[in-house]
């Protein structure tokens, strides 16, 4: 499948609904091809300026989600077509009810070990169609070789990465071909909230498009996008000037 694209920063973003994805997810697994989600931000956009691996993994995802509204925003005052924000930790909860009901086997990569063995129970209880085959914190000493072979073993059909940017892209980027599961999602801090650790935005936040800044100000270790999304929107805002994109 591809989608029409919109190009912020030299990188491409996809322009695609939630229904797009529910419905490729289906249509992957029947083709026994690889489906990459990646979550597209400000704050990733910029990271891909200075990382390569980065821009590389986002520009050969299958699935480019633009989830941040500063994308939303700059495609609006460049003409472009990204009309809505697909937030990932959404995108992951349709991706688990797919796997729930498909009675798929799903892998967690990342996060402290207490927050990743409390989000697979967790889920495990939220769907119990589906199967927890493993997980692995973000602190493991584990090389990624014995990592690939402990996903592989456990015929896992579905990877959620979640070890923050730029590590959970540079890692796939580095072992996506020697995996064997269909489906991978860079999930960020979603393991966090699905393990209880930490609250999602209220509703408040969610609806008016500012989970953003909700997020930077309750985590200090966060705080400096708030000062990134400025600069962002300039940035791109002079990229599409000299490069006429739409």
């Amino acid at each position: 499948m591809s989608y029409k694209q919109e190009d912020i920063l030299g990188v491409p973003v996809d322009i695609l609904t939630m229904s797009d994805i529910k419905r490729d997810l289906l249509t992957y697994f029947e083709e026994n091809k690889k489906m990459t989600l990646t979550s597209v931000n400000p704050q990733i956009l910029l990271m891909a300026e200075q990382n390569e691996k980065v821009k590389e993994f986002v520009k050969n995802s299958t699935h480019k989600i633009p989830d941040g509204i500063g994308l939303v925003k700059v495609s609006k005052w460049t003409k472009g077509q990204i009309k809505t924000r697909v937030a990932g930790i959404e995108v992951m909860h349709e991706v688990l009810h797919f796997a729930n009901e498909h009675k798929k086997r799903i892998f967690l990569l990342g996060a402290k070990p207490e927050v990743a063995q409390r989000a697979s129970e967790n889920i495990a209880r939220d769907f119990p169609n589906l199967t927890v085959a493993g997980w692995i914190d973000g602190y493991t000493k584990m090389s990624d070789h014995d990592i690939v072979s402990k996903m592989n073993q456990a015929q896992t059909d579905m990877v959620f990465v979640a070890m923050g940017s730029p590590k959970q892209e540079e890692w796939l980027q580095n072992n996506l071909s020697v995996l064997n599961a269909i489906v991978y999602q860079t999930v960020g801090g979603s393991l966090d909230v699905i393990s209880g650790t930490v609250k999602r935005a209220p509703e408040f936040f969610i609806k008016t498009n500012l989970e953003w800044l909700y997020r930077s100000c309750a985590n200090p270790k966060r705080f400096y996008r708030i000062f990134q999304l400025p600069v962002f929107v300039l940035k791109a805002l002079s990229w599409n000037r000299k490069n006429g994109e739409h």
